[in-house]
């Protein structure tokens, strides 16, 4: 009878929030009616003989939702702070680039693309990736060609609206991918 009863319980908490509400809401409205209105569908009387059940019912799944609402909150708070965070380093590390990360960011806007082939086994590149001004976009490639490598809408936009970023010694741009010339 106890098992029963903890499997129950058990099972009730790993509702999804969506159901907890409704069983709140249900429960809610079967306490606290008039006596009229559930006259009139038929169950007062169940009501009335379950009053405790339902009070208990209504008590712990409004408090699971409620806690759950929070949880999901709390984690769309922390997102935009990661979120705000990242946008900040990003910028520091854009206004403080080296040369060769200067010539690997001028290709994306000397082509006008969002892409470009480059090596992972280059450690400009991985430290563009490790930085999170560029990333990898596809699983395939080649040790020859390298893999395609997208710059971040973060980055992109800063770039865009600070051109003077990619001012340095030099003023030519990198890709690793081939020109075969077929």
């Amino acid at each position: 009878m106890l098992a029963d009863f903890a499997k129950t319980a058990l099972e009730f908490l790993k509702l999804a929030p969506r159901y907890l509400i409704a069983v709140a809401l249900i429960a809610g409205a079967l306490l606290f009616l008039p006596d009229a209105w559930l006259q009139r569908i038929g169950i007062n009387a169940f009501a009335e003989t379950h009053r405790q059940w339902l009070g208990l019912t209504f008590l712990v799944s409004a408090t699971l939702w409620g806690v759950s609402a929070i949880g999901a909150c709390w984690v769309w708070i922390l997102e935009r702070i990661f979120e705000r965070r990242v946008r900040r380093h990003i910028v520091k590390k854009l206004s403080s680039l080296n040369e060769d990360e200067k010539q690997i960011l001028r290709y994306y806007f000397a082509k006008e693309t969002r892409a470009n082939m480059l090596k992972i086994n280059d450690g400009v590149v991985q430290g563009l990736v490790a930085n999170r001004i560029i990333y990898r976009s596809a699983s395939t490639g080649s040790l020859v060609e390298g893999f395609a490598h997208n710059i971040t809408d973060v980055a992109w936009d800063y770039i865009q609206a600070n051109p003077q970023v990619l001012q340095g010694t030099t003023n030519t741009y990198r890709t690793d991918k081939r020109d075969w010339g077929w």
